[in-house]
């Protein structure tokens, strides 16, 4: 083969930003992403003055190479750390060893700027893989093709990696061994301020899991805007169920465990994650069939943490020999 590899990543969360940042100095590489946004799972949302990070709700940083990639992020703004007032319903407050990050002004500013010299093609929902004349081509929901590409990667959370790579990839039995669980995001918006004594708060015994006051961390906008999420086992018990149903569940939990006029609410809104957070991991640290040209990674393949994704793509674009 003459010329420069061409290598289809799809989702642009920092997985597959990561390993497109990495192999764009040796290929040609273009990310698809299925949603208008960038970032995944390092999401945000705005409505009006109200902003939530609905998904993840801050990272750490524990190894050398993601440490090293945030300091130039942190000197330039896009993250920042975070410091709320931590408090418990049903325990101990929890103590926080480690710096907690958020992206800046968003969640998702990191994977942003992360994007910045990469072709992202928003909005196109890969479907299938096909192999001709040695290469992959690509379909996608709106009926369009992509190719040839040399490689193809999936960053997609593990089932749907699973339901999209064709049954030659050699990581497929690892792949399906993995498993994630969903949750759900309430997202309130208040014209007046609650006075509430902390920021961010576990709960226990609960089908709530994890409450903040999105409003407090850095750079965000002046609305008070609270995002509550649900525990993993009550969103698996319930994916199914009606939204409004699941909406009125939750808000009357909110209510019942920390006393929040709900019904002050300006804005009222609910997202449902499918697959949230890393129940069982691959245990490693991406899946390559060098073979057939094919790859899969994420934060599945580890810890589910957001810094468990950056390393796994490191790891992969480590071994390839494009």
């Amino acid at each position: 083969m003459t010329g420069r590899a061409r290598i289809a990543i799809i989702g642009a969360g920092i997985s597959g930003l990561r390993l497109a940042q990495l192999l764009s100095s040796k290929a040609d590489v273009t990310v698809f992403e299925k949603s208008r946004g960038t970032g995944g799972r390092m999401s945000t949302r705005r409505a009006d003055v109200f902003q939530f990070d609905h998904g993840a709700q801050y990272f750490t940083a524990r190894g050398d190479d993601f440490q090293r990639f945030l300091a130039a992020h942190i000197e330039q703004g896009t993250v920042a750390m975070w410091c709320p007032r931590l408090a418990c319903f049903g325990g101990q407050p929890p103590q926080w060893t480690a710096p907690r990050y958020v992206g800046v002004p968003g969640m998702n500013a990191l994977c942003k700027a992360m994007a910045g010299d990469v072709e992202v093609r928003h909005e196109t929902r890969v479907l299938e893989l096909e192999r001709k004349d040695g290469r992959w081509h690509i379909g996608t929901a709106d009926g369009e093709g992509f190719g040839p590409f040399d490689w193809v990667f999936s960053s997609a959370p593990a089932e749907q990696s699973a339901a999209l790579l064709p049954a030659c990839f050699s990581g497929s039995f690892a792949l399906g061994q993995a498993r994630m669980l969903g949750c759900y995001s309430l997202m309130l918006g208040f014209d007046a301020a609650p006075d509430l004594a902390w920021d961010a708060a576990a709960v226990l015994n609960s089908p709530l899991a994890w409450l903040a006051v999105n409003s407090t961390k850095p750079g965000r906008s002046a609305g008070f805007s609270v995002l509550c999420q649900s525990s993993n086992d009550w969103a698996e018990a319930h994916l199914e169920a009606d939204a409004d149903h699941v909406r009125s569940t939750l808000a009357q939990v909110v209510r019942e465990v920390t006393g929040l006029d709900v019904d002050a609410a300006q804005y009222v809104s609910l997202h449902k994650w499918r697959f949230a957070k890393v129940d069982r991991p691959t245990q490693r640290p991406f899946l390559l069939d060098a073979d057939n040209k094919l790859g899969a990674f994420g934060d599945w393949c580890g810890a589910g943490r957001v810094e468990a994704g950056f390393d796994s793509a490191t790891e992969l674009a480590r071994a390839l020999i494009i």
